[in-house]
């Protein structure tokens, strides 16, 4: 698991915003390399932590993006991270890899408080499903907004992002739907929820996280593979045992 933090500000050399993205590795194994991509604003860097983490250690790369956003605000810088894994590739022949996602709230030119909160049910999921999300006003005041769900490796949102009129009181409830597309089985997994005002003066971005569980295979054979393997190698053992009782037997039986 690695933890997010960082800060941003103007490159004097090359007029553009530098943004270093700080991980912390949180988890009992060492991460790495950790592959670091940023989108914001639609333009989108990578960078890569090649000596990768210890656990407990921190490291930071350099994203670098436009100067000058086209709507002052508080906007979100979405964060992708991922590192290898050791273990077997999956039926596809790829490589076990880590993915998660993270972000960095930017105040750009402006420093306005969060428009509405964000609060999502657990989805349990197949295949396919809906996540149920409840947008709320934090100051009072109606707000559109624009819904999006980011998702890391394995998971993927079934929608484009999807425009919500957020009333000054009380809650506005949406469905996002989201698609497994390889996620393992049985596993837990985490998605971004980012709500933005794009018709505002000022862009009043919130983001909060949201929980999802993946079923296990439905299927009757996975869950008895073990038992089956296990009763035939007994059955294997078995014959062996009775052929060579056998031979043993003949040698000691007298020939006519």
């Amino acid at each position: 698991m690695l933890d997010v933090s960082g800060s941003g500000s103007r490159n004097a050399a090359t007029g553009r915003l530098e943004v270093h993205v700080t991980l912390t590795n949180r988890g009992d194994r060492r991460a790495g390399p950790i592959d670091v991509t940023g989108e914001l604003l639609g333009e989108r860097r990578q960078a890569q932590l090649s000596s990768g983490l210890a656990p407990g250690a921190q490291g930071t790369v350099a994203l670098d993006f436009a100067p000058t956003p086209p709507q002052p605000g508080l906007h979100a810088l979405a964060l992708l991270l991922e590192h290898p894994l050791e273990g077997p590739p999956d039926a596809a022949g790829n490589p076990p890899t880590a993915s998660q996602r993270g972000y960095l709230l930017l105040a750009l030119g402006a420093r306005p408080s969060e428009a509405v909160s964000i609060e999502a049910s657990p989805l349990v999921l197949d295949v396919r499903g809906s996540l149920s999300v409840r947008l709320a006003s934090r100051d009072g005041e109606r707000h559109e907004v624009r819904l999006r769900a980011l998702t890391a490796r394995g998971l993927r949102p079934d929608q484009d992002p999807i425009d919500v009129e957020v009333p000054p009181r009380g809650e506005a409830t949406v469905a996002l739907r989201i698609v497994r597309a390889g996620a393992p089985r049985g596993s837990r997994q985490a998605l971004l929820l980012v709500a933005e005002t794009p018709h505002e003066p000022l862009a009043r971005t919130s983001v909060a996280a949201a929980s999802l569980q993946v079923l296990p295979d439905p299927a009757l054979l996975p869950g008895l593979r073990k038992p089956l393997l296990a009763g035939g190698l007994a059955l294997v053992a078995l014959a062996l045992s009775c052929e060579a009782w056998v031979r043993r037997d003949a040698r000691r039986t007298p020939s006519a």
